[in-house]
């Protein structure tokens, strides 16, 4: 009985570009060569079992309208579990060399939308790689089915026939740049999902009737407000400059991973600077080896920040394994300009924290529901309008502490990376497991067709942090010379006294009161208006970039 693809889930499928697939892909490692029996049984008792990989995309006959998602009647795990082998040497070049050429190639559109290759002749070893399309799940759910088919002792069972019980949970957490929002987005899931519903169906009045917008904000407490001034922003700020991580895109790929680093040193490393959590760490880190690749390129970097959408996690607690796209994005800004590495770090802090307390999670959720709703040609505009705005992709996701182990063998290591969207070129993937974390990179060949050198950035900015804090020289002072926030707070202090000896000779407000009667008040520095209608004056700014933004996506 075929079912109606949710609009989020058609929304990805209608994303696929050649330059730019939709597919999220990750390996496991093994130092042993897994029984490929075992492994063919373990796929389809926890793999298949999943409804989902075994129904195929049907498009609408008219062209027009969401998919739907059918039973495969042909469905044989043979055409998705591909056995091939690494020529020799058959180490980490040739394993990424064929990593990245899996990538680049569409899934059948046919058949159920996702491969598993076991790539055999590593070293000793081999690597199962996974591809699954957007379209079926977003990587907190793909991360977790991955994991489900694991087990936590060497020994276990195999695997009987396919289950027609609900999957074992596995809740692997939340995303962990932004893990202390997590809890908020999740409760206000259903409220964001409404008011995408809402805002969609309040475009066509919004476009011609800028003012509809404050009518219904008004109807719907500040949820409303926020959006506006969310959309406001996203609406003056600039695109990233092209660069190594951005522009025009090539079909070819490149892929590379760090060896897996110690999760006791990153932590050591935080909190030995302003407390600084591992996130903030690990996002630092990457901040200043783009620097460094940047710098490689001659690429000035003097005043550069570049931005990078980082996904949120917004299901709830427990339901990690039901499939689909169930989360938010939120745009971090990476300031590349700052040399000096734990400088750097405490910028990374404030903005991370900054970014927590903001609504931007929640709106931007709500406008993922909007999108979704869209038809695919204006879906396609308006995530260019929004994605073209960064540089980069970057997640970051916590595997399991312990050791697990897949068909019989021990998981060495993990890697997974997302698609990107639009001009963007960058996706930059950290995920931690058994007490080690590993760092991985996906390019555009033809911006970048060395991203190793990029990790190789990345280990020498971490391990300059490292022993920074094991020589003791972070305690030294001046360790930071011009910083720029201290030099921030005196002239706040000059500005405020400075605002405190012209508060007399202000100007009254220029606007109206509700009677009619001109403002008593005095007007706020730099502006014609009070504080009340100061604020009454950005809303209508907001208002009106707003209906400019619909306008824009609309044309």
């Amino acid at each position: 009985m075929a079912q109606r693809m949710s609009n989020a889930d058609n929304f990805w499928l209608s994303m696929d570009e050649p330059t730019n697939l939709m597919v999220i892909t990750g390996f496991m490692e093994f130092k042993k060569s897994l029984d490929f029996n075992r492994l063919y049984a373990t796929i389809d008792s926890r793999l298949a079992s999943f409804p989902r990989f075994q129904q195929k995309i049907v498009p609408p006959k008219s062209g027009i309208g969401v998919a739907n998602w059918e039973e495969d009647n042909h469905f044989d795990l043979r055409s998705h579990l591909q056995r091939i082998a690494l020529p020799a040497p058959g180490d980490k070049t040739e394993l990424q060399e064929v990593i990245a050429n899996l990538t680049v190639a569409p899934l059948d559109p046919y058949k159920p939308l996702w491969q598993v290759h076991l790539i055999e002749n590593y070293g000793d070893g081999c690597v199962l790689f996974f591809r699954i399309h957007h379209c079926i799940t977003d990587g907190i759910a793909g991360i977790y089915v991955l994991l489900s088919m694991a087990d936590q002792e060497p020994d276990a069972p195999w695997p009987k026939s396919r289950p027609k019980k609900k999957p074992r949970p596995f809740s692997i957490g939340a995303l962990l740049p932004l893990g202390s929002m997590i809890g908020t987005a999740k409760k206000t899931y259903k409220a964001a999902e409404d008011l995408g519903r809402q805002a969609l169906k309040e475009l066509g009045k919004t476009v011609s009737d800028p003012a509809h917008l404050k009518r219904l904000g008004k109807k719907s407490s500040c949820i409303p407000t926020d959006f506006a001034s969310v959309l406001s922003k996203y609406m003056i700020m600039s695109s990233d400059p092209n660069s190594a991580f951005k522009g025009k895109l090539g079909v070819r790929k490149r892929v590379a991973w760090t060896e897996p680093m110690s999760l006791d040193k990153i932590k050591t490393v935080g909190r030995a600077i302003s407390t600084a959590t591992l996130n903030d760490v690990l996002i630092a880190t990457v901040t200043g080896a783009m620097r460094r690749y940047l710098k490689s390129r001659n690429t000035r970097v003097n005043e550069l920040d570049l931005r990078v959408t980082v996904p949120v996690n917004i299901r709830k607690p427990g339901t990690e394994f039901e499939l689909g796209n169930k989360f938010s994005l939120v745009f971090l800004p990476l300031p590349v300009h700052l040399e000096d590495p734990v400088l750097r770090l405490k910028e990374i802090k404030r903005r991370m924290d900054q970014l927590k307390s903001s609504p931007d999670p929640f709106i931007n959720f709500a406008l993922l529901s909007v999108m979704g709703y869209l038809p695919p040609v204006l879906a396609k505009k308006a995530s260019a309008f929004f994605g073209n705005k960064a540089s980069g992709v970057l997640t970051n996701v916590p595997g399991p502490r312990e050791t697990l182990y897949f068909a019989g063998q021990k998981i060495e290591n993990f890697m997974f990376w997302v698609p990107r969207s639009g001009k963007i070129g960058l996706g930059i993937s950290i995920i931690s497991y058994d007490g080690k974390v590993t760092v991985g990179v996906a390019s555009d060949e033809g911006l970048m067709a060395d991203p190793e050198i990029l990790l190789e950035g990345f280990e020498e900015e971490f391990n300059n942090l490292l022993e920074l804090v094991q020589s003791g020289k972070i305690y030294d002072e001046p360790l930071v010379l011009h910083d720029r926030y201290q030099e921030a707070r005196t002239n706040a202090e000059t500005v405020t006294m400075t605002d405190a000896r012209e508060e007399s000779s202000r100007a009254s407000c220029q606007a109206l009161t509700k009677t009619g009667i001109a403002c008593k008040n005095k007007a706020l520095a730099d502006s014609d208006y009070c504080s009340v209608h100061q604020q009454q004056a950005e809303e209508e700014m907001h208002l009106q970039d707003v209906a400019k933004i619909m306008r824009e996506l609309t044309n």
